[in-house]
């Protein structure tokens, strides 16, 4: 069985590079996708002593803009290198800013042991996780006003009793200021999630079976409409792999576990995790065992909390049968 990571990058070559280090170990590989806002040479320089490690190329790169598709796009171009590459096994999803918390002898023996689970945590929409339930997310079009982090605004379609509204009309105002008129055509449809899925959400990170992704693509090949719907969605990594396990599963709740990622959250949507200090370590090492990883960390504030972590979490440890 292999393990392969999908890591999507945006800042911190060195520490992409220690995330790498710390993961690296026979049957793994490793798949980095650089956000195409950044320069990909500091990261080409510090993994190039990688053989077991694609980093994408600069075709395959996509902008990563905060709530957009881009996230979605360089996922499945990830899977699509994994298919063709024939590496099956498990396929982690991760952040550059992520880090394991348990040996890799641990994460393997883990991944073996629960062999046919896929490990993503899903709710069906509309959730009381998510502010109005996340139903902006499925009636509004999102309508990105910069790349800048949060710069958007959500308006339904015209066909929507909704458009006409006060607030509304303030959102739309803000987009004519911003001279963004182009980007309101898609306001003439309906938006309205495909009749054929329920809509779930959740977080982004994830670990799959090779089976399950190869599954994912021919759903999205099937079904463009979908990447169609998600494309003007606000946050569609948090829905769109969340849909399609829960349709691919359904009946069959067992299949499915929590994410193996901890994110500390701690109010309701917000929209990036807390990162973690050195006085979140009692925290960290009272996490219970089906949690591997751990985001987001921050190598140039708190450097001496990754190297904690090595000392003291990631210690070989015997997984009870």
């Amino acid at each position: 069985m292999t393990i392969n990571y999908l890591i999507l990058a945006h800042t911190n070559p060195l520490q992409v590079k220690k995330l790498v280090e710390a993961l690296n170990q026979d049957n793994v590989w490793f798949y980095v996708h650089i956000d195409r806002k950044e320069d990909a040479l500091p990261y080409q320089d510090v993994l190039c002593e990688f053989p077991n490690l694609y980093l994408l190329t600069e075709e395959q790169r996509q902008r990563c803009t905060w709530g957009g598709i881009g996230i979605v796009s360089a996922t499945l171009t990830m899977l699509r290198l994994l298919e063709e590459h024939k590496r099956d096994g498990y396929a982690v999803l991760m952040s550059g800013q992520d880090y394991p918390i348990r040996s890799n002898a641990y994460i393997r023996s883990y991944f073996q042991q629960n062999k046919g689970v896929d490990f993503i945590s899903c709710f069906p929409l509309p959730s009381p996780y998510w502010t109005n339930g996340g139903l902006d997310r499925l009636r509004c079009y999102k309508i990105d006003l910069s790349d800048r982090r949060g710069d958007v605004v959500l308006l339904p379609s015209i066909q929507s009793s909704g458009f006409y509204r006060l607030e509304s009309m303030k959102k739309l105002a803000k987009v004519l200021i911003r001279k963004k008129t182009g980007k309101l055509r898609v306001l003439l449809q309906r938006k309205a999630f495909p009749a054929y899925l329920e809509p779930y959400g959740g977080d982004t990170w994830w670990a799959l079976k090779t089976e399950t992704t190869s599954n994912i693509l021919a759903y999205t090949q099937n079904h463009q409409e979908l990447l169609t719907f998600m494309k003007h969605s606000n946050l569609p990594d948090e829905m769109l792999f969340h849909s399609i396990v829960q349709e691919i599963y359904k009946g069959s709740p067992e299949k499915i576990a929590h994410s193996p990622t901890f994110a500390n959250w701690s109010g309701l949507d917000e929209p990036s995790p807390r990162t973690f200090e050195p006085e979140d370590l009692p925290r960290l090492k009272n996490l219970p065992f089906d949690f591997l990883f751990a985001r987001k960390f921050d190598a140039n504030r708190f450097p001496e909390l990754l190297e904690t972590l090595d000392e003291e979490l990631r210690k070989p440890v015997t997984l009870a049968i």
